[in-house]
């Protein structure tokens, strides 16, 4: 098999998908997560309650340090894997949760359903109507101020006000 370079998903783009799909992983139908938000949250709650315990932020997602960015981080997966020959463009992204990305790996769809048989979520009263991932929290926690950005922290910023202020987007 031919390992196939892949190279970084435009911001734009990976936000596009995101409000496309709802912010729903497309494999178990849990509302995901922008990782962001949790980081800038525990910044918040830092400033105000500098000592206490927190596990909503770590770099690596660990279990111990973000329990919820382990299950929930909102990623980006290749519907038909690009080990497998799959597209590298917006029609093979889907949202997808950091448990069902990580257990996925480079199976197909259906390899990964038939082998792991992930639960799906089913809301008793329907899929939510305006889930955003802590987008809107995230954006609005940045324009609070207080908070010190990297280049590409400010671009996802910048990228999903525009995106919320044009109301839910679904459409892409």
């Amino acid at each position: 098999m031919v390992k196939t370079q892949r190279r970084p998903i435009p911001i734009a783009t990976q936000i596009d998908v995101y409000f496309r799909d709802r912010w729903l992983c497309h494999l178990c139908h849990r509302p995901v997560i922008l990782h962001l938000a949790l980081k800038h949250a525990a910044q918040a709650v830092h400033r105000v309650l500098p000592k206490a315990p927190l596990a909503y932020w770590a770099g690596t997602w660990s279990r111990d340090g973000a329990p919820l960015l382990d299950e929930l981080a909102a990623s980006i997966d290749h519907v038909e894997p690009l080990a497998q020959g799959g597209a590298d463009d917006i029609s093979n992204y889907a949202a997808v949760c950091a448990r069902c990305n990580a257990r996925k790996s480079a199976r197909r769809d259906a390899e990964y359903i038939e082998a792991a048989r992930p639960w799906k979520v089913k809301g008793k009263h329907g899929e939510p109507a305006h889930w955003d991932g802590l987008s809107s929290l995230y954006v609005a926690l940045v324009k609070e101020g207080g908070h010190r950005l990297s280049p590409t922290e400010r671009r996802w910023c910048e990228l999903l006000a525009a995106r919320l202020a044009r109301g839910s987007g679904r459409a892409v």
